[in-house]
């Protein structure tokens, strides 16, 4: 069965900021590295049972997911204090060349609406609007994409666009099952 594959990516924008990387176009983002490199910048999360069965790493940059063909991804982001002072806004997910064609579908901006409730436990909301970006499982393969954002201050001022790379691992639907049942088996999985 199909399933959405729901990535948070959270941008520590007063750390780029304060390590004063330079600041890139929205066609020239600046990349803030591979690996451990952007580590320190990007804490990319999704549920348990989507990471990949041989990658130990959780919350960093480099997130590689497991997927299975027919499933849905979809992207979003944010920064600790969202709007406070700064803010992190998606800006692009751009598959790359590997393998080719790759594994997933390229990207397209989807606008969601949020309910934000305002206090716990009484009812009454927000409702926020958002941009994230989806795409489909097309095929078997390791993917690698990257994540452009711009960084805006709290008056909306654009301070620059930065990028990043990570992976999606895409199964048949042999190995994908016994990974689920694998997970599963650990009471750590996604059903």
């Amino acid at each position: 069965m199909a399933k959405t594959i729901n990535i948070l990516s959270v941008i520590d924008v007063e750390t780029i900021l304060a390590n004063k990387i330079p600041a890139g176009t929205a066609t020239n983002p600046t990349s803030l590295g591979s690996y451990g490199t952007s580590d320190i910048y990007v804490y990319m999360i999704t549920s348990r049972g989507y990471i990949d069965s041989a990658d130990k790493n959780r919350a960093d940059s480099e997130l590689v997911i497991d997927a299975n063909l027919g499933d849905t991804i979809q992207w979003e982001l944010t920064c600790p204090g969202s709007g406070l002072q700064h803010d992190a806004i998606i800006a692009g997910v751009n598959p790359g060349s590997e393998p080719n064609p790759p594994s997933i579908s390229t990207p397209v901006p989807v606008v969601t609406y949020r309910n934000i409730y305002d206090t716990a436990g009484l009812p009454g909301y927000q409702i926020v609007k958002q941009t994230d970006y989806c795409s489909n499982v097309l095929a078997t393969g390791t993917t690698q994409y990257s994540i452009s954002f711009q960084i805006m201050d709290n008056l909306g001022n654009s301070l620059g666009y930065y990028f990043w790379d990570p992976f999606v691992k895409v199964m048949n639907t042999k190995d994908y099952l016994r990974e689920r049942k694998a997970y599963l088996k650990k009471q750590e999985a996604v059903v």
